[in-house]
C-alpha cells in the first residue's frame, strides 16, 4: 500500500472523518499505515473506486 503522492496527511484524516465519523482527536493517534489503511476502507464504503 503505497502512500497517495498528491495528499497530505490531513487528506487522508479528512476523507477517514467523513465516512466515519471519527474525531481529530482519535484519527491523530494513528499510524501512517494505519491512515492509509483506514482511507482505503473509507474510500470503499464511500463508493468511490476511481483511486
Amino acid at each position: 500500500m503505497d502512500f497517495p503522492p498528491d495528499l497530505s496527511t490531513d487528506d487522508l484524516m479528512a476523507d477517514i472523518a467523513v465516512i466515519f465519523h471519527w474525531p481529530p482527536s482519535e484519527l491523530c493517534t494513528l499510524s501512517l499505515t494505519e491512515l492509509i489503511t483506514w482511507r482505503e476502507k473509507a474510500l470503499q464504503r464511500s463508493g468511490n473506486h476511481n483511486e
